[in-house]
């Protein structure tokens, strides 16, 4: 079972916060993957097959970044969308 902190509950809300500002257009594709990233980074989290299944499935949603740039859309990157944020949901830590 995984335990956060308080720092690490917030920035794990934070992520999926970050997944509906970019569906509705708030905050544009590079940064949403970078602040994913960021959050993950700020939280040391260090429990490593968590980690290591975040960045699973992360990763397509970076390779697309590196392809695309900011030239992403929500319909493009939907499946990938929906992958993160059921992993986020499945592990969300209770207020």
């Amino acid at each position: 079972m995984t335990k956060f902190n308080e720092h690490q509950s917030r920035l794990w809300r934070g992520m999926l916060k970050s997944i509906e500002d970019f569906r509705q257009g708030k905050l544009n594709y590079f940064d949403f993957v970078g602040a994913l990233e960021g959050a993950l980074d700020a939280g040391e989290f260090r429990e490593k097959i968590l980690v290591e299944k975040w960045y699973d499935v992360w990763a397509p949603l970076e390779s697309v970044r590196a392809q695309k740039g900011n030239h992403v859309t929500v319909r493009e990157v939907s499946k990938y969308l929906s992958a993160m944020e059921t992993f986020l949901n499945g592990l969300v830590p209770e207020e």
